[in-house]
């Protein structure tokens, strides 16, 4: 005769030799003749559980725990069960029991930490994985996720220090090489805000560069590693501080990323970076608009990456179907010169800005423009200027060879990025407007610089050239490297050419209502690039942004 006791011995051993259908009837067997074998309900439960129903588990599992509640294995089993089930706050107060029924089960602890970080109870994890650790010193999974509660709460030392420790007991673990490399560029300072004057640590960021590469080359579908090695590329980039082996890096990537996430926009943007440092924009510029087409026009306008691109037309044909700066002039409020310029065909300082801008800014331009004495003309455009404004002007008409200009804009129902682009921008298709008119060369200058020395050695070190630029150096993007800042156009035919199909450019995205901020350095880059590219390339003069003596610029450039 078949005992319960025989009964559970054969369904135990077909479980534990993974026939669990085997081993399901037998259980119901022993249950039918004893409902309330803890044993039974227990192993029925582990066998449902593994089977993928954890819902259909946790009535066996909470009748066995409600039998022996003192069993930590019942109530591991239970707690891992309600995990799977998604019910994690059950999970959470289950594991926290098995934990204290059991201080020797590691995983215990170290999942019950797992659910407390998941939570956002950084102190509560830290706390658990401790507890693993006491117990398991070398469970790197216990390191990792301690150290990343401890970031949590601010003790980035603590949390480096176990991170490294981490891939010291698991050099080949991608989590530890992952939490290494995040920790590396924060101590670089890639947590912070970055400038040109605030360098990072090339050895740490070659140090995290090495240990994502390295997590991605042993589990390529490590999702947080590609994330931060994307997102670094993307801050070094924009800094000017990318190295050329991590771009190339994060591009290859990126392009992984995307064939799983389509619409990863940031991984789009890396691999658009690395062929404009490889001097392909126009390549850039093609990949981004396929990109682009998976997004509506709201959606474009709302991502930092997609907006920027969006605004690039580079390589030959980059100019083409651009309508002419003239027929745009209707689409704008017109040109209206409230007082000429000196006679003379010397160049003219030409600045342009919104009321607002006038009295914060410009007010101390042309302040250091009589200071600097040498008697410049300049000419200032307004857009919406205040009486207040008007009469500031014309007082300084006397001490100063000044004109100026204005244009009055209904900005009824635009909003502030809107409003901002359009003052940015609109001065190119005015000082076009200029040109015609006077022929003169401009020095175009931004509202809220002052000069720190005297512009006519600027003007002789443009004989000869088409156009003076402003470089960045830092291969920052198309729409970073020419800063307008200051910018400089020559009545040649060339130059003349340049800043009409410049001005047009712009006027095109305007009047489209697709230009958006930055456009005003996106159209002279693409412009060039395509006249470079057509063999109608300019003479142009360069300077660079971070080293030109003659203009002391507000804020970070």
């Amino acid at each position: 005769m078949v005992t319960l006791r025989d009964a559970l011995a054969a369904a135990v051993g077909h479980h534990q030799a993974g026939r669990l259908d085997a081993a399901r009837p037998l259980y119901h067997s022993i249950l039918r003749g004893q409902p309330g074998h803890p044993d039974a309900l227990h192993l029925l439960g582990v066998l449902e559980s593994q089977s993928g129903r954890p819902v259909a588990a946790l009535p066996l599992l909470r009748r066995a725990v409600a039998l022996r509640p003192g069993d930590a294995d019942f109530l591991g089993n239970l707690a891992r069960s309600l995990r799977a089930a998604g019910q994690s706050e059950k999970a959470e107060r289950a594991f926290a029991r098995t934990a204290a029924l059991d201080p020797a089960d590691v995983q215990a602890a170290f999942t019950l930490g797992t659910l407390r970080l998941e939570r956002g109870d950084a102190a509560g994890a830290a706390a658990a994985f401790a507890r693993a650790l006491a117990r398991l010193p070398d469970f790197a999974e216990a390191r990792i996720n301690r150290a990343n509660a401890l970031a949590a709460l601010g003790r980035t030392e603590d949390a480096a220090r176990l991170r490294r420790q981490a891939v010291a007991l698991a050099p080949s673990h991608p989590d530890a090489l992952h939490n290494a490399a995040v920790s590396a560029l924060a101590d670089a300072g890639l947590d912070r805000p970055l400038s040109h004057a605030r360098r990072l640590d090339p050895e740490l960021v070659e140090r995290a560069g090495r240990a994502l590469g390295h997590a991605l080359a042993i589990d390529p579908q490590h999702g947080a590693a590609a994330d931060a090695l994307i997102g670094a590329a993307l801050a070094l980039v924009q800094a000017g501080q990318a190295p050329e082996w991590l771009l190339d890096r994060a591009a290859r990537t990126a392009l992984t990323v995307l064939r799983r996430t389509p619409r990863d926009t940031r991984a789009a943007a890396v691999v658009a970076y690395r062929f404009y440092r490889r001097g392909r924009t126009d390549l850039a510029a093609r990949f981004m608009r396929r990109v682009s087409r998976r997004f509506t026009p709201s959606e474009v306008e709302a991502d930092f990456e997609l907006r920027l691109w969006s605004m690039v037309r580079a390589g030959r044909r980059g100019l083409d179907g651009l309508p002419d700066a003239d027929t745009l002039q209707d689409s704008f409020p017109p040109l209206d010169l409230l007082a000429a310029p000196p006679a003379g065909s010397g160049p003219v300082l030409a600045v342009s800005c919104d009321d607002g801008y006038y009295r914060r800014f410009a007010t101390g331009l042309l302040d250091s423009v009589e200071g600097a004495g040498g008697g410049a003309a300049v000419h200032v455009h307004v857009v919406n200027p205040s009486p207040e404004t008007l009469a500031d002007l014309a007082r300084r008409r006397e001490r100063l060879r000044l004109s100026y200009s204005r244009e009055e804009v209904d900005f009824t129902g635009w909003d502030d990025h809107r409003r901002t682009t359009y003052y940015a921008c609109v001065r190119f298709l005015r000082w076009h407007q200029l040109m015609v008119r006077w022929g003169r060369p401009l020095l175009h200058l931004d509202a809220d610089c002052t000069l720190d020395g005297d512009l006519g050695a600027v003007a002789a070190l443009l004989d000869g050239a088409d156009v003076g630029l402003l470089r960045d150096a830092r291969w920052r993007g198309p729409t970073r490297e020419i800063t307008v800042c200051f910018a400089a156009f020559q009545p040649t035919p060339r130059g003349r050419a340049f800043l009409a199909s410049t001005a047009a450019y712009i006027g095109a995205f305007l009047r489209n209502g697709r230009g958006f901020w930055m456009l005003d350095q996106a159209a002279p880059f693409a412009v060039l690039d395509a006249l470079e590219r057509r063999g109608e390339g300019l003479r142009v003069r360069w300077f660079d942004i971070l080293d030109f003596p003659w203009v002391r610029f507000i804020g970070e450039k």
